[in-house]
């Protein structure tokens, strides 16, 4: 009976072992399927809730009237606090996240929006040259009129841009992007 007893005992650390890695790692893909895909399908949090969706698409407002900049510089401009409260002054104001925007407002502190599209620091994109040319946002940034949460739709590799200057006969000489 001892003779059996001894050679079970090597299997029970084993088994151990055994459930130890399988609820850590259940534990893991859990932790991922619940805190960070969401975040990649459906858009990050951002400080405060913006639908693209509800502005763009329902209320009718040019993208132009928030990145007031994307025609005229290289960069788009986030909105200033000002721009927004102008707005929301009248427009449902009691409303919790539009109070938060008023305490940004009353603090004199910029809105920390957490960035969505990223692009090398070797890469230079010239959002008015692009607009001045007729190139629609969702070209690069996907239908963001109709998200309420932005989310990058698809990678805007090397490929993708040189696949569209072609597509447009537009320069693919390295200097373009690459300066």
């Amino acid at each position: 009976m001892n003779d059996i007893n001894t050679s079970e005992k090597p299997f029970k650390p084993l088994y151990k072992w055994f459930l130890i890695i399988f609820v850590f790692a259940t534990t893991l893909i859990m932790l991922y399927l619940v805190y960070i895909y969401p975040e990649k399908r459906i858009g990050a949090m951002q400080p405060i809730p913006f639908s693209h969706r509800l502005h763009v698409t329902d209320k009718e407002i040019d993208c132009k009237y928030c990145h007031s900049y994307v025609d005229r510089s290289p960069y788009p401009g986030m909105p200033p606090v000002e721009l927004c409260i102008s707005c929301h002054k009248y427009i449902i104001p009691q409303h919790p996240e539009i109070q938060k925007l008023h305490r940004y407002y009353d603090e004199k502190k910029p809105i920390q929006w957490k960035r969505i599209f990223f692009q090398p620091d070797f890469v230079f994109f010239n959002h008015k040259r692009h607009i001045v040319l007729g190139v629609e946002c969702k070209t690069c940034h996907g239908n963001i009129e109709q998200m309420d949460r932005v989310t990058q739709s698809f990678q805007t590799k090397m490929e993708f841009c040189v696949t569209c200057h072609r597509q447009n006969n537009a320069s693919v000489e390295c200097y373009v992007c690459h300066h």
